[in-house]
C-alpha cells in the first residue's frame, strides 16, 4: 500500500472546466487513484458526454454538475449541492480558462500565416488584436471566476490533519518576467503589501488601457497580455489568499494548502493542439501537487511541471 496516500474514497475533488483537456485527464487520474470527483462544465451536454466517457473506462466514482465560473448563480447552485450531497470537498482544482486571443484575420489571411505558428513562434504581438470585450471576458473567467468559485466554496473545505487542497492552474505565462515593468514586478513579487484590492485595480488599470488602446510604454506584456495579465493575477491571488487561509485557521483545525501548478506546454485547444506534453502528463503535474503528502506539501508556491519554480 502506498504510504504517501493521505486521502481515501469519501475524499471528494472538484475540477473546472472538467470536460476535456487538461480539466478531464485531472478528472480521471484524480478519479483513478480512488478520490470521489465532481466534474464541472460550462456546457451541460459537453459535460455529461464527459462523465459517461469516463464511466465508460470503468471509473464509477464521478459526478457531473453544471458550471459557469463567470455568473454568481451557477457558483451558488453548485456550492449548495454540494454542501447537501456530499457535506463539504476536500481538493478544489481551478482548471478552466479562455485564451483571451483574437486574430487579426486580414493581417493572417494576407500574409498566408500559420495560425499555430504566429501563437507560438512568432514573439511579436503582431497578427492579433487586442480588443476590450475578449480582454475582459478572459480576465472574467481566468482571474474572476477562479476567484469567486472559491470564496463560494471554500466555507465547505474539509481542514484535517492531511490538509484541504486549492489548486490553480497557472502557466508560465503568469511567471512575472512578462511584464515589462521592474516596479510593477516588484510590487507583486512584495506579498508583505500584496492583496486582492491591489490585484483588482492592477486589472481594471490594465483593462482601462486596452479599451482606450494605450497598452504602449505601460509595462504590460508585449504578446498574449490579456492571457499573460489574468494568470499573474491568479499567481499574485494563490499567494494571498495561502496567507489569508493560514491567518485564519486555528493550528487544531487543520490546513489548507493552496498552490498555483503551470501544467506543462499543452496539447489542448487553448493551444491549437501545439504542445510538448499531452493532456495526460499535463494532468500528472497538476495531480501531484493536489495529492502531496501532507509533511511535502508547502502553500502559496508556484510548481513548473510538477516542481517548485519562482513566481
Amino acid at each position: 500500500m502506498d504510504s504517501t496516500r493521505w486521502w481515501d474514497d469519501e475524499t471528494v475533488a472538484v475540477v473546472t472546466g472538467g470536460n476535456k483537456g487538461i480539466g478531464l485527464e485531472v478528472c480521471k487520474q484524480l478519479a483513478d487513484k480512488g478520490l470521489t470527483v465532481v466534474l464541472t462544465a460550462r456546457d451541460e451536454r459537453r459535460g455529461s458526454d464527459a462523465l459517461l466517457a469516463l464511466r465508460k473506462q470503468g471509473l464509477h466514482n464521478l459526478h457531473f454538475h453544471p458550471l459557469d465560473v463567470t455568473d454568481a448563480d451557477s457558483i451558488a447552485v453548485l456550492a449548495a449541492w454540494i454542501s447537501q450531497k456530499f457535506g463539504g470537498l476536500d481538493v478544489l482544482v481551478n482548471n478552466a480558462a479562455v485564451s483571451g486571443v483574437v486574430f487579426d484575420e486580414h493581417y493572417v489571411n494576407n500574409n498566408n500565416i500559420d495560425l499555430a505558428d504566429l501563437m507560438f513562434k512568432q514573439e511579436t504581438g503582431e497578427g492579433f488584436i487586442i480588443e476590450y470585450k475578449s480582454a475582459k471576458a478572459c480576465i472574467d473567467a481566468n482571474y474572476y471566476g477562479v476567484k469567486h468559485v472559491t470564496e463560494a466554496l471554500i466555507p465547505l473545505l474539509r481542514p484535517s490533519s492531511q490538509g484541504a487542497r486549492i489548486i490553480n492552474v497557472g502557466s508560465n505565462y503568469g511567471q512575472l518576467s512578462h511584464l515589462q515593468s521592474t516596479k510593477l514586478q516588484q510590487e507583486l513579487a512584495n506579498l508583505d503589501n500584496l492583496s486582492e484590492a491591489f490585484i483588482d485595480k492592477l486589472l481594471d488599470t490594465y483593462l482601462s488601457d486596452v479599451k482606450c488602446q494605450s497598452l504602449e510604454g505601460k509595462g504590460w506584456p508585449l504578446k498574449f497580455p490579456s492571457y499573460k495579465m489574468s494568470k499573474v493575477a491568479l499567481h499574485a491571488y494563490t499567494r494571498v489568499l495561502a496567507r489569508e487561509v493560514e491567518k485564519k485557521l486555528s493550528p487544531t483545525s487543520g490546513r489548507v494548502f493552496v498552490n498555483c501548478v503551470h501544467p506543462g506546454f499543452v496539447r489542448t485547444d487553448l493551444t491549437r493542439l501545439t504542445g510538448e506534453l499531452s493532456s495526460q502528463e499535463g494532468a500528472a503535474n497538476v495531480v501531484k501537487i493536489a495529492l502531496l503528502p501532507p509533511e511535502d506539501s508547502p502553500s502559496g508556491q508556484f510548481f513548473y511541471e510538477g516542481n517548485l519554480a519562482m513566481f
